[in-house]
């Protein structure tokens, strides 16, 4: 699929497919590196235990998108999302230090928040505590929940004015081209073999 009308689909070999309703969906995937590791592993991820301690890897610990972290409450993994990705981080960095300093692990337990997704100019989807919404409102609060979580007041500070900009005017597209010159080597070689030539 190339194109989305009102009406239709459009696809790569030019055809159009009648359609009221498109349907996109999307995923998540661990980097390849990860099944080249000696580990447990799970679609892809590396297994833990609930100390996020990888399986049969004493004092290796993962996290995050790469890491298949199981709730306990439901059995299922944790989704690769940046809310359990910070709080992974923090429950690792204590279990780090209470490894090093014989203190006790803490299990990592959370609760999704809600979820959040910008599907378009100024519109967004969102599920905060159940609450299913849509719109300019789900796209603003996605937005701003963003920008808390950026490090540093001088990066928060520009990408709210990037963004300000960006809603009172219009994109400023720009398409460059890399275009490599042809390489003149092979020729020239040739010439200077044929002048050598020529001179005995």
């Amino acid at each position: 699929m190339v194109r989305v009308f009102d009406d239709a689909v459009e696809l790569s070999d030019g055809s159009r497919i009648p359609a009221n309703t498109v349907v996109w969906t999307a995923g998540t995937s661990p980097n390849p590196l990860i099944a080249t590791l000696p580990c447990k592993l799970d679609r892809g991820r590396i297994v833990t235990d609930d100390y996020l301690e990888v399986l049969g890897w004493p004092g290796v610990w993962a996290l995050g998108d790469c890491a298949c972290i199981t709730d306990r409450r439901t059995g299922r993994p944790y989704p690769p999302t940046a809310q359990h990705a910070l709080r992974q981080g923090k429950t690792v960095a204590k279990n780090v230090t209470a490894a090093l300093c014989g203190g006790s692990k803490r299990p990592f337990s959370f609760s999704t928040l809600g979820l959040l997704a910008s599907i378009g100019r100024r519109t967004g989807v969102a599920n905060i505590l159940g609450i299913n919404f849509s719109g300019f409102l789900a796209w603003f609060l996605w937005r701003t929940i963003y920008l808390s979580k950026l490090p540093r007041l001088e990066k928060k500070v520009r990408v709210a004015l990037d963004w300000t900009f960006d809603l009172l005017f219009s994109k400023d597209l720009v398409h460059i081209h890399n275009l490599r010159a042809p390489t003149a080597s092979r020729v020239r070689k040739e010439t200077d073999s044929a002048l050598l030539a020529a001179d005995d």
